[in-house]
């Protein structure tokens, strides 16, 4: 049934992929918190090697990411094949790869700064996912998430599975070996920042 349920989203991105970049969305939710997100990650890293952007999509987060980093290796993963090729195409200065969160095919140890926002809540293993960053993370390097977050008790009575309240979420990140920094409510208090150091 898990896989079903991936396979179905994967295949909503993949139809969406065309028009993804000039939906009405990117205006309305993503660009105000790619802005945030940036703007809070940059006054904490400030000269990474490598910036990661897991659930790029058509890499929308990285060309905003260079205007802070224009140094920086931009790297960018995602599940749908539409969306990674409509990535290389708006960013050439950026590598891509379909993957996954869970596998990302990445070294130890390669990653300054890794990013994931508003993707956090398609993730089928989201543990394995945050793990898997770790994994690529260097040490003192930084993750930053930013997803749908829910107080706990909205979590419980609801009996959501891939929303998590800030305690869970910390809870997450300190499984992976992630020490949280900060967790921040960005753009209208939409969403929840939370910034993992390794």
């Amino acid at each position: 049934m898990a896989t079903k349920h991936r396979e179905r989203d994967i295949e909503h991105f993949e139809q969406w992929s065309n028009s993804y970049e000039n939906s009405w969305m990117q205006r309305a939710f993503f660009d105000q918190t790619h802005q945030a997100a940036l703007a809070l990650a940059a006054s904490i890293v400030h000269e990474p090697e490598s910036v990661l952007d897991v659930g790029c999509g058509t890499g929308r987060l990285l060309r905003r990411a260079y205007r802070y980093w224009p140094e920086a290796q931009l790297i960018g993963v995602d599940p749908a094949d539409g969306m990674i090729e409509r990535a290389k195409l708006l960013t050439p200065n950026a590598t891509f790869f379909t993957s996954m969160a869970e596998t990302l095919p990445l070294q130890d140890a390669s990653v300054d700064l890794a990013l994931s926002t508003t993707s956090f809540h398609h993730w089928q293993d989201q543990a394995a996912g945050i793990r898997e960053i770790a994994r690529v993370l260097r040490p003192g390097g930084y993750f930053m998430l930013v997803d749908i977050s829910m107080p706990e008790w909205l979590v419980g009575v609801f009996r959501l599975k891939r929303i998590h309240s800030p305690t869970q979420m910390r809870e997450l990140f300190d499984q992976a070996g992630l020490h949280v920094q900060t967790q921040q409510k960005l753009a209208w208090r939409r969403w929840l920042a939370t910034i993992g150091k390794k």
